[in-house]
């Protein structure tokens, strides 16, 4: 199923309408739907002119003999034994074949081809530099494996370094598009699936919205015919050749552990070295490093919270992989009880929170806030914590908000709590504060009043959020 993705398309059409060679890098997650991406604009913008092939783990004479014949389909020729004398002559043909004419080729899953063909890259490299970058061709390459795909093309280390003409990372599909594989779901469930699997479109194809969303998770994720229950090993082994300590550090992450010293106590991995598997795994884009956003220099800041990144892994990590034993033993019953116990606040802290803070950095690239915020996040200290945080730290302006996934009104209370964490963040001293509140399920009319007196921001309804959360 092909959705949106308009932004992704426009960046390819910008590449293709470049004069000279182009060659584009295609990074993104398995399942996250580059092939669908790159096979659609393919067929509706140069399918006459262009290729698209996919390698596989196989030897290196299969691999040359295949993309051979996938490069004939530009020359007429139809010998289905026909083969390339190297790699070499079939990049040196590319070339020819990319003169009068402007070509399209595109090769998925390029680190399997660079594991069998290991030195494919210094060959590319060579030949690019002597025809392909003055070639009438678009070349694009495709890979999940993040770190292969970066040491060969965006590391200095690699061949390929400083040779592409663009990096297109394909994400998540927008909350917004998120409705269009699940119809019959109203906003409430959808941020639901958005906690639990994101936007992953191979993922939300799977997913039955004739279903409650919590008979999906067991039909779906506990069950073990499916993909959910191995995906979290797969995706990490492909990227980290021993994941044991990785896996570890995941799950004492998913029960809550966020700090450096946290996770050592809980692993048993020695402090010194936690920050060695945390920096990888933040480089791979598995957890996200998150700093309170009223610090000076965030970027160097020791005051660190680790967060899983993938909404999918950070469910596996936390109700899955921990009750490992009780799915083996087929108790999906009394996992699920676990879940029903707690879901509602695992969405409220992760899904909805996210989506709240996403929806208010969108309000402010529009200018539909009272001030432009340079960085939209959380704040908090050893004592307090507010779950979104904009600031404009040269304006001194700050919007300091709450967040309630709750079947019940918010009433007054929750505004007076919020400016009293307010006056308990000193770094925030002297500057103007906006407040702003996201309910659920909407507003008391005693806080409406007040919030109306006081120009604080009130915020209900996900349908007008999801549509801003692009």
């Amino acid at each position: 199923m092909f959705v949106n993705r308009k932004k992704e398309l426009a960046e390819l059409d910008a590449v293709y309408r470049r004069k000279g060679g182009q060659f584009v890098a295609v990074f993104g997650r398995r399942r996250i739907g580059k092939t669908v991406l790159l096979c659609q604009w393919l067929r509706t913008r140069h399918h006459a002119d262009g290729v698209y092939w996919v390698a596989y783990r196989s030897s290196a004479r299969l691999l040359l003999a295949r993309f051979s014949q996938s490069l004939q389909q530009l020359t007429g020729n139809t010998d289905p034994d026909f083969t390339y004398s190297s790699w070499e002559a079939a990049f040196f043909e590319l070339a020819r074949l990319s003169t009068a004419r402007r070509r399209v080729v595109m090769i998925d899953e390029w680190p399997y081809l660079v594991e069998s063909v290991p030195g494919l890259p210094s060959i590319l490299q060579a030949i690019w530099d002597q025809r392909l970058k003055d070639a009438n061709l678009m070349l694009v390459v495709a890979g999940s494996h993040y770190h292969m795909m970066h040491e060969e093309l965006l590391s200095p280390r690699g061949a390929l370094y400083g040779r592409t003409t663009a990096n297109l990372l394909v994400e998540e599909i927008a909350p917004v598009d998120m409705g269009a594989f699940l119809p019959r779901y109203g906003t409430d469930q959808l941020t639901e699936v958005y906690s639990v699997i994101g936007g992953v479109p191979k993922y939300l194809e799977l997913w039955d919205d004739r279903r409650p969303v919590l008979r999906n998770i067991e039909e779906k994720i506990f069950s073990p015919v499916t993909i959910f229950r191995q995906e979290p090993a797969f995706l990490i082994q492909d990227e980290i050749a021993d994941a044991r300590t990785y896996l570890g550090i995941l799950e004492a992450i998913g029960v809550g552990m966020r700090t450096p010293s946290a996770i050592a106590a809980t692993t048993g991995v020695a402090l010194p070295h936690v920050g060695k598997y945390l920096q990888t795994l933040h480089l791979l884009g598995l957890v996200q490093r998150h700093v309170s956003m009223d610090v000076a220099d965030p970027a160097n800041s020791r005051i660190v919270r680790y967060e899983i990144a993938d909404p999918y892994l950070r469910f596996h990590f936390t109700f899955v992989r921990p009750h490992t034993a009780l799915l083996e033993q087929g108790r999906i019953a009394r996992v699920m009880d676990i879940v029903r116990e707690r879901f509602d606040a695992y969405v409220a802290g992760t899904g909805y929170e996210a989506l709240c803070r996403r929806f208010l950095a969108d309000l402010g690239d529009q200018g539909a806030l009272p001030f432009v915020p340079d960085r939209v996040g959380k704040v908090w200290t050893r004592q307090v914590e507010i779950d979104v945080a904009a600031l404009a730290p040269r304006e001194r302006c700050a919007l300091l908000g709450e967040c309630k996934w709750s079947r019940e009104r918010v009433g007054l209370s929750v505004l007076q709590q919020l400016k009293t964490k307010a006056k308990r963040l000193p770094r925030l001293a002297g500057y103007k504060l906006t407040f702003a509140l996201f309910s659920r399920s909407g507003f008391a009319r005693p806080l409406i009043k007040c919030a109306a007196a006081e120009n604080v921001l009130l915020f209900t309804g996900l349908e007008r959020m999801n549509k801003n959360c692009r």
